[in-house]
C-alpha cells in the first residue's frame, strides 16, 4: 500500500506536469481560427486565454452572487472585493484577447494592441530590430522610423514575411525595394 503522502506527492506532480503540457501545447500553435470571418491571416492569441477569462469571469460572478447575496457572512467585505476584482480581471483579458491581433502582409505587418489601437510598420520603413532569446524563445522587437515599436514572440507567431525581410537586411546591409523578395 502506498503512503498517503506519496500518494498526494505523485498526483500533484502528474496535475502538475499535465498543466504545464496544456500550456505549452497551447501557446505552441498560433490561433489562426479566429481570426475573423475572412480573415485567415490573422494571427490572435492562444485558445486558452479566453478559456481563462471565461473562468474568471464565471468564478468573479458566483463569488460576488454569494458575496452580496448573503447576509450570514460575518465580515463579507474581503470576499466582495475579491470578487470585484476577479469580474474586473475577467473582464479585461477578454477585452485584450478580443483586440489583440497580429497579420504580417508582402510589405507590411498590421497589429493591433491590447486596448484596440491599430498600428501598421511597412517593412521597408523599418528603423531597427533586435532579435534575442528569452526562456527558450526567439523574440524579435522591431522599431520603425515612425516610433511604432512591435515584439514579436517567433516561437508562438509565424511571420516569415517579416524574417524574410531581416534575413535580406542582414545579408545585404539594407532594406528590400518594394516587390524585391518575391
Amino acid at each position: 500500500m502506498i503512503p498517503g503522502a506519496a500518494l498526494k506527492f505523485v498526483l500533484f506532480a502528474a496535475a502538475l506536469i499535465l498543466v504545464v503540457v496544456l500550456v505549452r501545447r497551447a501557446f505552441m500553435r498560433p490561433n489562426r481560427a479566429t481570426g475573423g470571418p475572412g480573415r485567415p491571416d490573422r494571427l490572435r492569441m492562444p485558445k486558452l486565454v479566453v478559456i481563462i477569462a471565461w473562468a474568471l469571469l464565471g468564478v468573479g460572478l458566483l463569488m460576488s452572487l454569494l458575496a452580496f447575496g448573503s447576509g450570514s457572512m460575518r465580515d463579507p467585505v474581503p470576499f466582495r472585493i475579491a470578487s470585484v476584482i476577479l469580474v474586473a480581471l475577467g473582464l479585461l483579458v477578454l477585452l485584450v484577447y478580443g483586440n489583440w491581433y497580429l497579420a504580417p502582409g508582402k510589405d507590411e505587418i498590421v497589429f493591433r494592441t491590447f486596448f484596440g489601437a491599430v498600428r501598421v510598420i511597412r517593412y521597408d520603413d523599418i528603423a531597427g530590430y533586435r532579435m534575442i532569446g528569452r526562456g527558450g524563445r526567439r523574440m524579435l522587437f522591431v522599431k520603425a522610423s515612425s516610433g511604432t515599436r512591435l515584439t514579436v514572440d517567433l516561437t508562438r507567431h509565424d511571420v516569415p514575411e517579416l524574417l524574410a525581410h531581416v534575413e535580406f537586411h542582414q545579408a545585404n546591409g539594407r532594406w528590400p525595394a518594394a516587390g524585391e523578395l518575391r
